[in-house]
């Protein structure tokens, strides 16, 4: 039996830019479980980050005939990016993205968990912990600790200065301290 090869991303998005529907296909089929775990975390649950999927890739395909190719990876880079955009203008519009600057000195401090009790807690929970975060703190934070995007972007992209995004990310990071040691004192 001949097992089938992925299409390389370049030769991929030309197919899908030509309106192959095979290469749609394989292109949803590809990358719609990453899409959808990016989506949730976006928009704080699976049915809505679903939603925010197929919405996101609805976008691709209208306008896959502007994709460049960069290297390796850079298909799902350019897809991500869209999700993101399409999360906060969706996170606009239903007017919950309310960004305004926080003092930090509002929450109490508390020592940072040590990584050990940080892994004890199932992935599950901890990505809960990260979707009951305000719009504004859960966008930041997961912009910019897990998707990698430098607080300079985020900034530009929301339309904030720097600091306002580093002050929103201190904000989101104390509640997740102050979540992560409630948890961990249940579980003892």
């Amino acid at each position: 039996m001949e097992r089938k090869t992925e299409t390389g991303e370049q030769e991929l998005a030309a197919r899908c830019a030509k309106g192959d529907k095979d290469a749609m296909e394989e292109l949803y089929m590809q990358y719609a479980a990453r899409l959808s775990a990016l989506c949730s975390r976006y928009s704080g649950g699976p049915a809505e980050g679903i939603d925010l999927m197929h919405d996101t890739m609805v976008r691709v395909f209208d306008s896959i005939g502007r994709f460049q190719y960069r290297g390796d990876g850079s298909l799902y880079a350019w897809i991500s990016s869209l999700a993101i955009h399409l999360a906060v203008d969706r996170l606009r519009m239903e007017k919950k993205l309310e960004i305004t600057f926080f003092d930090d000195n509002d929450l109490p401090d508390m020592a940072e968990p040590e990584p050990a009790d940080i892994q004890r807690i199932p992935e599950s929970v901890l990505n809960g912990m990260i979707a009951s975060l305000p719009p504004s703190k859960r966008l930041v934070f997961n912009m910019f600790c897990i998707d990698d995007i430098p607080h300079k972007e985020i900034a530009h992209r929301l339309g904030i200065t720097e600091r306002t995004s580093t002050s929103i990310l201190a904000k989101a990071k104390k509640s997740l301290v102050g979540m992560i040691h409630k948890y961990l004192e249940k579980e003892r």
